[in-house]
């Protein structure tokens, strides 16, 4: 019933924001207050602290291994984008020679 209830506040912390979109909204502010406020107390009652700060620790270990992977997919692409011109050149050059 807890849980719900903290679902409900991020739920409407988050449409408060939707509903103001770009502008400064105090209620906005108010309701994520309440919301980080509810998530706290949701965490100090169900969650050990250890436990909560060794999930996040590994999120961010998976993270960063995620965007390693990404960076280098990245550079590969970049690479092949920059062969690109230069291998269509040559191909067209080898048609247009016979």
């Amino acid at each position: 019933m807890f849980f719900e209830s903290v679902l409900q506040i991020v739920d409407d912390a988050l449409g408060s924001a939707t509903e103001t979109r770009k502008k400064t909204s105090d209620d906005a502010d108010a309701k994520f207050k309440k919301a980080i406020d509810a998530l706290s107390a949701y965490e100090k009652k169900y969650h050990l602290r250890e436990k909560v700060a060794q999930t996040m620790a590994e999120a961010e270990a998976k993270d960063k291994s995620s965007s390693t992977i990404l960076k280098r997919l990245k550079e590969t692409f970049r690479v092949r984008e920059d062969l690109a011109p230069l291998l269509l050149r040559r191909t067209l050059m080898l048609i247009l020679s016979q």
